[in-house]
């Protein structure tokens, strides 16, 4: 298997990711996601580029069959990564999500299948991210787009620490039932385990739930 430096693999996981969620990814999304400079993703894309893992076009990124392989490989890592450390191990899911980053470039693929098998092959990781070869991205809407009612929790869009930090707090997670009780522009009233909490629609924004 090609050899990349694991700044070169984070750019692939995060293009994955944003084709995933987004349906595609630009220049623009990496620069915000990762914090540095034009220049510094210029190179490292066309550093890509030359390997024949992305194609560009108008700014628009795109992965190749060989730069997908790359990129379900570090996903499945990492999502099954997180799966250890929360389900086996007992840390929490902020937490998990950190420490992944780090393990996901050091699994052998052996020792992979093997921690795979010992969690009973899961399908997602904790926040509800399929683990690749095993199920699509989960359908349904955006809490923030449905009417109210009564829907079970399928996914947490961005695992970044405050939004996680936030839906801990409140209960959400994948697997739960949710009630809408009521959404004005910027305000949703939700229940969940009995407790009755208001959020705003950034974090209404980061949940999907079945329809």
């Amino acid at each position: 298997m090609m050899e990349l430096s694991e700044a070169l693999e984070n750019y692939i996981k995060e293009i994955y990711e944003l084709e995933e969620v987004k349906g595609q990814a630009k220049v623009t999304d990496l620069i915000l996601a990762f914090q540095v400079s034009p220049g510094t993703i210029s190179k490292a894309l066309d550093r890509l580029e030359s390997l024949g893992l992305i194609t560009r076009s108008n700014r628009k990124l795109k992965l190749t069959d060989d730069g997908r392989k790359i990129a379900e490989r570090l996903i499945r890592s990492h999502r099954l990564s997180e799966r250890l450390l929360t389900d086996v191990i007992g840390v929490d899911w902020i937490r998990a999500h950190e420490i992944a980053h780090r393990l996901e470039h050091i699994w052998p693929d052996d020792v992979l299948d093997k921690i795979d098998a010992i969690l009973g092959f899961p399908s997602t990781c904790p926040h509800g991210h399929p683990i690749p070869g095993r199920m699509k991205i989960p359908t349904g809407k955006l809490l923030s787009e449905v009417n109210e009612g009564e829907y079970k929790v399928v996914m947490i869009v961005k695992e970044e620490e405050w939004i996680l930090r936030n839906m801990e707090m409140l209960g959400i997670k994948p697997g739960e039932t949710i009630k809408l009780l009521k959404k004005d522009e910027d305000k949703f009233i939700v229940q969940i385990n009995g407790k009755i909490n208001e959020i705003t629609k950034t974090l209404a924004d980061q949940v999907v739930v079945n329809v």
